[in-house]
């Protein structure tokens, strides 16, 4: 098992060279709210509640230089790439996704049944893009450098095929239908509520469904889930550096709402794809023994 679709090793330093500068002007922007004077355009005739006549963009070139940077450093190759460099990428992937996942739907459940934490709650936009690579990087680096046991890491554990695989199917589907249900009766004040516990079960159910095991997990397999995450990470800061380009006020957020669940939708219809390929060549092959025999 190898890492492919990485960026070049020099890569990683030009990572460093976007993501500190991101990082203090992101901190400058939110904390002191400074903006690059005149960074910006006139974008409409006069200035509304939610929306400002001259848009400044020195929140957006934050968020280019931080994502950007840590993609880098987080996705290029290392002196030797061999299968333990595969392992280690894929542990630390498996880390950062579920981990960031488990703390967002604790959020999300808390700011929906009790209300908003204090900071967190007006800075969740931007605490949500960069964390998880920030996990996956920092556990990564952990592995390599810092433990002892990292030529023992064996492959990462995934739920059990039984339950949890139909579990996460079927309400992933119900939270659908009801989302679905929610946006076409916006009157309804019973249903507006739900839409927000079905987002919720959406995601709840598309982790179970990504992260419990194929009926046959073997190496190849792991080898593809490596390449979907990876994948899936690449599509899922696209969209979010796309919206982050073309796409402003409310709906920026609702662009931020779907990249919460884009990467989960990609991994999974990636994997269903490859597992249907993997079925189909063994299904062939046996048709062409028992022809055969």
């Amino acid at each position: 098992m190898k890492s492919k679709f990485l960026f070049p090793a020099w890569c990683a330093w030009l990572g460093y060279f976007m993501a500190v500068p991101g990082f203090v002007l992101g901190y400058l922007n939110i904390i002191n709210r400074y903006e690059i004077p005149g960074f910006g355009f006139k974008m409409r005739e006069k200035t509304t509640i939610i929306q400002s006549a001259f848009e400044n963009f020195t929140n957006e070139l934050a968020i280019f230089l931080v994502v950007i940077g840590l993609i880098l450093i987080a996705f290029s190759k290392t002196k030797r790439e061999d299968e333990l460099t595969a392992k280690i990428r894929i542990n630390s992937l498996y880390w950062g996704v579920t981990i960031y996942y488990i703390f967002y739907i604790l959020g999300l459940t808390f700011s929906v049944t009790v209300g908003e934490i204090p900071f967190f709650g007006d800075h969740l936009v931007e605490l949500n893009i960069f964390t998880p690579l920030l996990i996956f990087i920092s556990r990564y680096y952990y592995l390599t450098y810092f433990s002892k046991e990292r030529y023992l890491i064996g492959e990462s554990k995934f739920l059990p095929n039984k339950p949890y695989r139909s579990v996460g199917k079927i309400v992933s589907l119900i939270s659908i239908i009801i989302m679905v249900i929610g946006v076409a009766n916006k009157n309804n004040e019973l249903l507006d509520s739900l839409v927000s516990f079905s987002y919720l079960g959406l995601i709840i159910g598309l982790m179970l469904w990504a992260f419990s095991q194929q009926k046959i997990n073997d190496e190849m397999v792991m080898q593809q889930r490596l390449e979907s995450l990876q994948l899936a990470v690449y599509f899922n800061y696209g969209i979010l550096l796309l919206a982050t380009l073309l796409i402003y006020s409310i709906d920026y957020l609702f662009v931020l709402m779907f990249a919460q669940v884009s990467l989960l939708l990609f991994f999974i219809i990636r994997m269903e794809f490859v597992s249907y390929k993997n079925n189909k060549v063994i299904s062939q092959f046996e048709g062409e023994l028992s022809h055969e025999k």
